[in-house]
């Protein structure tokens, strides 16, 4: 029996799977909390361990392995994935040589001498078609806005590689050189999405030189084979093809989704993300455009609201019970928020919530509202409830983005991530809203899928994403192994 093996550096947890390749089933798993973030940096850092990170990897893939036992001889292939945007500097002995600077780092909203914010300051410097060339603007926590930052103080060395954390993770495991496949290489505001190039004029207007960027492969090609110190490590055998990291978007949709052209992602974590197949590029802002593996495009929008919404008001009630009532909530009260906000309408007495506690890309400043608010649905459940329909109409927002650059032919919605999973009246809202049904994978782990049906393709194992369709199955069991 043969197994690919799926790889997801996540910035909560890291983990990875064993998947059967007749079946697509997840035979194994193991996942670990990532705890590298320094916990010491100034506010608006977010400065992580990278050897950390590559460390608990290699943990990570030893316990699966482990799991696997003798059939662990069996594996044929490793995908990976990770989060996108944030970068690390490394030696030409692939040893990091500053922390990684992720995706929730707040430099780029730090003012310069001239009292400009670097975002705004380098959005003025870059051409006036990059959102064009690059599929979206720059962002603070994006690769092209701290290369920037380190360049302007003299915290970027000669001879260095940017990375990303996946693609170093990639090449540490083969001792290879950096590559990066362009579904990673387009979050970082610096590669042409036409060409699949980096883009050395953006470049030369930040002020860093190209050669600090990694080479440009594919999610097909391998990194090299897993390396002797590796195999040493985690118990696989030597030898084993090691194929280019994907973004962690397309990751999850690829691992989702099994008809890329009839059905749209809404994936529902801490944030969310509303993303759709495209075989051409599209504009509008509310959009990023990102390359899909192996041609095409994925249109996403991303970031307006998800669980971190939920948690907000959870939060605000739990305030309540302990300064009104001085009562210490004893455990979380998710479940009950969602019991009370079952087989209500808050659309029905006038109340609406805007749920952008913390804005969204396009305009951080944006807050969360309630309207319409009256003595008669003032409630703890009509509060919910508003907020959950308040998330599914940002999401149709976010759809309606997407159909005016062109897509056609959706007819179904994928529900990723555990604020959908878990949330059977979000669920409902959303297909209230949408007027389609909601399908759920009955595996936990998209993103890590995703990786390894890379590996599965990168094999021969299988044939094109069509043939990946058969390793998706929805359902309403939850249960990977």
């Amino acid at each position: 029996m043969t197994f690919l093996l799926g790889i997801d550096i996540g910035t909560t947890t890291i983990t990875s799977i064993a998947v059967e390749a007749d079946t697509g089933r997840i035979v194994q798993s193991a996942t670990t909390s990532n705890d590298a973030r320094h916990q010491d940096r100034p506010t608006g850092r977010s400065e992580w361990d990278a050897e950390r990170i590559i460390t608990q990897v290699i943990e990570c893939v030893k316990n699966v392995v482990q799991l696997l036992g003798s059939e662990a001889s069996q594996v044929a292939g490793i995908g990976l994935t990770g989060q996108q945007h944030g970068m690390v500097l490394v030696d030409h002995d692939l040893d990091p040589i500053s922390p990684y600077i992720n995706w929730q780092d707040q430099r780029g909203n730090e003012t310069g001498d001239d009292g400009v914010p670097l975002i705004e300051s380098l959005t003025r410097r870059l051409s006036d078609d990059q959102y064009y060339q690059h599929g979206c603007f720059p962002r603070t926590g994006f690769m092209n806005v701290t290369l920037s930052w380190l360049a302007a103080h003299n915290q970027l060395p000669s001879n260095c590689k940017a990375a990303f954390i996946m693609d170093l993770v990639a090449s540490r495991l083969c001792q290879a050189p950096l590559v990066s496949d362009p579904t990673a290489a387009g979050s970082g505001g610096l590669f042409n999405i036409h060409t699949n190039q980096w883009n050395t004029d953006a470049l030369n207007a930040i002020g860093v030189p190209p050669d600090v960027l990694p080479e440009i492969s594919s999610v097909d090609k391998q990194v090299g084979t897993v390396a002797s110190d590796v195999a040493a490590a985690t118990g696989l055998p030597q030898g084993i093809p090691v194929f280019v990291a994907i973004g962690d978007n397309q990751a999850s949709f690829l691992g989702s989704v099994a008809d890329r052209h009839t059905q749209l992602s809404i994936n529902v974590g801490t944030g969310g993300q509303v993303s759709a197949y495209s075989d051409s590029t599209g504009q509008h802002p509310a959009l990023e455009v990102r390359p899909f593996p192996y041609g095409g495009y994925l249109l996403a929008n991303v970031g307006a609201c998800g669980g971190r919404s939920f948690a907000a008001l959870e939060s605000f009630f739990q305030a309540v019970a302990r300064e009104l009532f001085a009562v210490e909530p004893a455990e979380p009260v998710y479940q009950r928020m969602i019991d009370l906000a079952a087989d209500i309408s808050a659309a029905e007495t006038g109340l609406t919530c805007s749920p952008l506690f913390t804005g969204t890309r396009q305009d951080p400043t944006q807050r969360a509202t309630w309207t319409g608010l009256s003595p008669d649905n003032f409630t703890p459940a009509l509060m919910i409830r508003s907020l959950l329909e308040g998330m599914a109409s940002t999401f149709n927002l976010g759809f309606a983005a997407i159909l005016s650059c062109g897509v056609t032919g959706i007819t179904e919605i994928v529900g990723a991530g555990n604020g959908i999973r878990e949330n059977a009246v979000l669920q409902e809202c959303i297909e209230s809203q949408f007027n389609m049904n909601v399908l759920k994978p009955k595996h936990r782990e998209e993103a890590t899928f995703g990786a390894a049906i890379t590996a599965a393709i990168g094999c021969g194992i299988l044939s094109d994403l069509s043939d990946s369709s058969r390793w998706i199955q929805y359902g309403c069991t939850n249960v990977d192994i």
